[in-house]
Order: structure tokens, then sequence, then C-alpha cells
């Protein structure tokens, strides 16, 4: 890894073992059930995940540069400090990315909750007290790394709302500007402009039909 960093394979595995446990709970979780039938918007979802990914890998640096250098923690404990901070804040976010829009728009079902934050609270129980990696770290670490993960993945969750707010076919039409974009962006244009000169003449129509019926009570 950076700077010739590595974590034991032991705590790899470990992550991977919680956060699958987590995940197959999302079998009961609360659903929002779409009013219309989803359509796979690949780039928005490419270009999502590699947003939320960076800016992830930038937490870890953070994570990494600040236990090392400001606080000047030992090896092992940079080690624990690191698996749990891998552990919980991509594994938070899932909270957010279970849907489209705001995380507490649609809250997750008890079930889901408790196996996700007791997935975490395990890890920072074994990084606290020095069950499996090197050292304890101490419950002051142990709460600050599972408080930064919770706040940092509620800032991804307003990252994901405005990229699905802003994300749209004209957008991807002017970023990437291919023929067959612009031949698709120019009829869609075309589209819109003829549906509303059709919603103008069915308006028009019925503000004469108005007119009808009120002259109509008038000479009654």
């Amino acid at each position: 890894m950076a700077l010739e960093w590595h974590m034991k394979p032991i705590l790899l595995i470990l992550i991977c073992i919680l956060n699958d446990a987590a995940t197959l709970v999302i079998s009961v979780d609360n659903a929002k059930i779409s009013p219309h039938p989803d359509k796979w918007r690949i780039g928005q979802l490419i270009f999502l995940s590699i947003v939320l990914g960076a800016l992830l890998t930038g937490l870890s640096f953070a994570h990494f540069f600040i236990a090392r250098d400001v606080f000047e923690v030992s090896e092992p404990q940079l080690e624990a400090i690191m698996y749990l901070h891998i552990s919980s804040a991509p594994h938070f976010v899932i909270f957010s990315t279970r849907l489209a829009g705001y995380f507490w728009e649609n809250m997750p079902s008890p079930i889901f909750f408790i196996a996700v934050m007791g997935t975490q609270v395990f890890a920072m129980l074994i990084c606290v007290y020095g069950v499996i990696v090197g050292e304890a770290i101490g419950w002051i670490w142990g709460i600050v790394v599972i408080a930064v993960s919770l706040v940092y993945f509620v800032l991804l969750d307003f990252v994901k709302v405005y990229i699905f707010k802003h994300w749209s076919f004209e957008f991807t039409a002017h970023a990437w500007p291919t023929k067959d974009r612009k031949v698709k962006l120019a009829a869609r244009k075309a589209r819109v402009i003829q549906q509303k000169r059709v919603w103008i003449s069915i308006d028009k129509v019925r503000q004469v039909g108005l007119k009808i019926k009120a002259l109509e009570a008038m000479k009654a």
C-alpha cells in the first residue's frame, strides 16, 4: 500500500466477512417502491461511484497522515485505526446508496440497521481492546473514527443527491458530445417544444369552452 504500509491479511478478511454479513440483510430492508419503471443510467452510476470512491480515498489518506504524523501513534495502533476506518466509513455509505434521495426520506428496517451498526460496533470493540489487531487504540480513538465515518456518510449523501438532481441526458450530451447524442438531444428538444405547443393549444380550447359556458349562463 501507500508509503510501504500494509494491513494484516486477517484484518482484510475480517472486513469482507463483517461487511458481507451486513449486506446480506439488505434483502429485508424497507425498499422504496418506484412509481414508474426504473431505467438504469450506467454513466450516472459509474460517475457517482468514481466521485464517492475518490472522496472516501481522500478520507483514508487523511486518517493515515493525521494519525501517523500529527498524533504519532505506533505502527500497530495505526493499523488498528486504519482497519476501523476502512471497515466503517465505506459501510455506512450503504445507508445512503440504498435510495436515490436523502437517506432520511426512507429509513432502513430495524434488522438491517442493527446488522450494519452491530458489525461496526464489533469492529470498534476489537480495536478498542486490541483483539486480533496489534495494539489497543482506546475508546477515544474508537469513538472518533466511528463518529467521523458517520458524519462523512451524511456529507456523501448530499453529494449523491446533488449528482442525481443535476445529471441528465442534456448534461452528458454537452459533456461528451458524440454525434449520436447530439442527434438524440436535438430530437428531445424538438419533442419538448411540440409538447408545449400542444398544451398551449389545449389551454386555449379550454379557455374558449369556459367563455362559451359563461355566455350561455348569462343568456339563461
